[in-house]
């Protein structure tokens, strides 16, 4: 139990170090964040501002971080609570940059879905009117990690940094593209900064406001039904409900209800997987097994769902579709007709 213990709180510390050193959370020096937006010509200013807060970007790389804390747990009960803490603290120090870049190279898919969950995103918000600018390399994390992990009081510089930025674009609207930044923006920042002013939607909220941008006809390569998985943080928290529903109403695809849905939804096991993998692991378990028994194809619009949620998918023969990959496809990929 106490190695238990010193595991998550040198996990903690580790992700506060990140912050404080690099920025990162993952303690990551290089701009990876950016990648996606390479040949979309998106301005760095304009009326509505793209903010990615790094979420769909850090996915392959929460992967290998998770699974280089589930493989420290045998050592426990080997390691006394001092010279455990001694190596996780030289681990997170000196290994955390090269070791989760190499591994993150083998993910591939995950990889490829977030990048086409965010490409799908910006091409979705082009069609509805509403061309986002992205401020690329310039783009800072919002400090959500530590505030679900409960440290809440690591996140007021962090905050306050991210406020002064966002606020200097001069954009109208800032565009958020998941629950949990939209969360910090709408509900913590303006607890810690006099005078937030800051319009901030969700892209689903934007959509969903947009009738004309889908066609009668469903595109190729998109199901006809879909079992939806609420986000707890985005209809428990900030009650938006109903824009997925709409939007995929207007895409030609059946929803499908699980029995906990909206805001009696079930958890999907996150965002404590860097601290707690096994428990993370078997409550998204859990969710799975309960979305699989209602349709073979699921749908989150959030990426600590999909990541959650996706480890399940050999074993239960399920797709889990992120909204962004929908919109991809109806409206980016090389095969779309629209």
């Amino acid at each position: 139990m106490r190695n238990s213990k010193v595991l998550i709180s040198q996990a903690l510390n580790t992700i506060r170090g990140n912050l404080e050193r690099t920025g990162d959370p993952l303690g990551l020096k290089n701009a990876y964040w950016t990648r996606w937006a390479g040949g979309l010509g998106l301005p760095a200013r304009g009326a509505a501002l793209l903010y990615t807060a790094r979420m769909y970007q850090m996915l392959p790389y929460v992967v290998q971080t998770t699974e280089m804390a589930a493989a420290a747990q045998p050592l426990l009960p080997m390691l006394s609570v001092k010279a455990f803490a001694k190596m996780a603290e030289m681990a997170g120090a000196i290994a955390a940059d090269p070791i989760i870049r190499l591994g993150a190279r083998r993910e591939g898919d995950v990889r490829e879905r977030s990048e086409s969950a965010l490409k799908g995103i910006v091409a979705a918000l082009k069609r509805a009117g509403t061309p986002p600018a992205y401020l690329h390399e310039n783009e800072l994390y919002s400090g959500v990690l530590l505030y679900d992990l409960g440290l809440e009081e690591a996140v007021v510089p962090i905050a306050r940094e991210v406020y002064r930025t966002l606020n200097a674009s001069g954009s109208q609207t800032v565009v958020t593209v998941d629950p949990h930044t939209t969360f910090m923006l709408r509900k913590i920042y303006p607890r810690y900064i006099p005078g937030f002013n800051l319009n901030v939607r969700h892209y689903l909220e934007v959509l969903a406001q947009t009738e004309t941008i889908f066609p009668a006809i469903r595109p190729d390569g998109i199901p006809e039904r879909i079992v939806l998985h609420d986000s707890c943080v985005m209809t428990r928290d900030l009650g938006v409900v109903e824009p997925a529903r709409t939007v995929l109403s207007r895409m030609g695809v059946e929803v499908v209800e699980p029995e906990n849905n909206r805001v009696n939804t079930a958890c999907c096991g996150g965002p404590v997987e860097y601290a707690y993998a096994d428990l993370s692991r078997s409550i998204s378990c859990i969710r799975a097994r309960e979305l699989a028994g209602r349709c073979r194809d699921v749908l989150v619009a959030c990426p600590i769902c999909l990541i959650n949620l996706m480890k399940h998918e050999k074993d239960l023969s399920i797709r889990v579709w992120d909204m962004g990959e929908l919109l991809h496809r109806c409206f980016a990929a090389p095969s779309s007709k629209w």
